[in-house]
């Protein structure tokens, strides 16, 4: 048996392409603004302390602005954050905000000089704040909202709060943009988990609420690793860990 390697080089080149494509979905945020001083200037090299809080503890990173007073912090899991500026010669600032998937948060922040004021404690929440470094329509599905609105076991029992998501009855999918259930793409944690038969989700991963962090539904204007979808993009991400233990306990009743 005669074996031809000829087309090999091609072949693993596809398999790593499409490798490449599998996981590069989104599943994180990220963190960017300017340090100033009073008077708008750069404060350069200030510290920009990033310290996970509730259901995401566990991350903690430390960042230093560039001469322009930059920072830009990319792979922040989604979720709350206390975040931490402070610089020589100015007092420290602090605020509490909410990072979301594929979302990019502004801390821009002006130091007061020391001595002049304490810490400043400013929370800003993933429903109001506005990513102006990006023209994608998406709506964030936060764990926040998951405990305030009355949902079923899954997590697509809530997709029909995205204002042009309406469930397609017939075919058990749901409408994004008027395009069909079958157009939509479903990926969990950066992995395409769409039924390539009927083009849903399977209900072993249809996730219950209790799972996860959040969930995105795209419509317009999403990246080229989401390719494949002619639709909406449902993104979905699972809750991270941390040091210490928590529990959940729930009953359902059909």
């Amino acid at each position: 048996m005669k074996i031809n390697f000829k087309f090999l080089p091609g072949l693993l080149a596809l398999l790593f392409a499409f490798s490449a494509i599998a996981f590069g979905q989104g599943t994180t945020g990220s963190i960017e603004g300017t340090v100033t001083d009073p008077q708008g200037g750069a404060v350069p090299n200030a510290t920009v302390t990033i310290r996970s809080v509730g259901t995401t503890a566990g991350y903690l990173r430390t960042v230093t602005a560039d001469a322009s007073g930059y920072v830009n912090v990319q792979g922040v899991p989604p979720g709350q954050y206390n975040v931490t500026v402070s610089a020589t010669n100015f007092a420290e600032k602090a605020a509490t905000v909410t990072v979301s998937v594929d979302k990019a948060t502004n801390i821009s922040t002006a130091l007061a000089v020391a001595g002049v004021t304490g810490v400043v404690d400013v929370i800003t929440d993933s429903e109001v704040t506005i990513d102006n470094t990006s023209n994608n329509i998406d709506t964030n599905i936060t764990k926040k909202i998951f405990e305030a609105l009355p949902g079923g076991t899954g997590f697509t029992s809530l997709l029909k709060i995205a204002p042009n998501v309406r469930p397609e009855a017939l075919a058990a999918g749901f409408q994004i943009d008027g395009a069909s259930g079958a157009e939509n793409v479903f990926v969990i944690d950066g992995q395409e988990v769409t039924n390539f038969r009927t083009g849903q989700l399977n209900s072993n991963n249809n996730l219950p609420f209790a799972l996860l962090q959040e969930v995105q539904v795209k419509s317009t204007g999403f990246n080229a690793e989401y390719g494949g979808a002619t639709g909406g993009v449902i993104n979905a991400v699972t809750l991270g860990g941390g040091n210490e233990w928590h529990a959940n306990v729930g009953v359902s009743f059909s």
